[in-house]
Parts: C-alpha cells; structure tokens; sequence
C-alpha cells in the first residue's frame, strides 16, 4: 500500500499545500527582485536598451544570476523533501510487506 492510501485526506491536502509552498515563494521572490530591479533602473536613469550588445549581455547575465541561484537553492530544498517523503513511503511499505510475511507465517503455520 502506498503512503497516500493510509494517510487522511486533511494529511493530503497539507500535502498538496506544502509542496506548492516552495514554487509560490519563488515566484514572490522573483516578482520582487524584479520590481527592485526597474525601481533601481529608473532611478538611477539608466536604460537596458541604450547599451551595446557585449554590454546588455553582461548586464542580462549579472540580472539572472541571483534569480538563477534563487531557483537552484529552492529546487534543491524542493528535491530533498521529495526524497524525505518518498524515504519515509518506501519505510511504510516495507513495514507493510513484514506485517503481511507475518500474516502469511502464521496462517500457513496454523494449518
């Protein structure tokens, strides 16, 4: 049996709402940055468009890099949950399958 058969459904939905978590507060942490981002620019009077390509692609790499390292860090938190949740399915089901060696024992030593 897996783990979502014996959970409850208020367990489900906790389920289901902690691993959106992460996404939405990337997509926050994004969406701020990047209003920070025009807010700097337009005060600083600066605009992207007026520079040369060689230069526009070292600003464009430099503007996605913390937004690159944002999203690896919470990919890589993402990751390690999954693999805690799948961890502790994969205990479930082996104490599953003993339980169930245990039962098939006794029944066939009963007879």
């Amino acid at each position: 049996m897996t783990d979502a058969a014996h959970a409850e459904p208020a367990e489900i939905l906790d389920d289901k709402r902690e691993r959106r978590r992460l996404p939405v507060i990337g997509l926050w942490l994004t969406a701020l940055y990047v209003v920070g981002l025009v807010i700097y620019l337009v005060a600083q009077g600066q605009n992207p468009a007026d520079l040369q390509l060689n230069e526009l692609g070292d600003f464009l790499g430099g503007v996605s890099s913390p937004l690159a390292f944002l999203w690896l860090v919470l990919g890589f938190f993402q990751q390690s949950r999954e693999i805690r949740l799948s961890n502790q399915a994969l205990h479930l089901q082996a104490r599953e399958m003993r339980r169930s060696v245990d039962e098939h024992r006794r029944i066939a030593g009963g007879e």
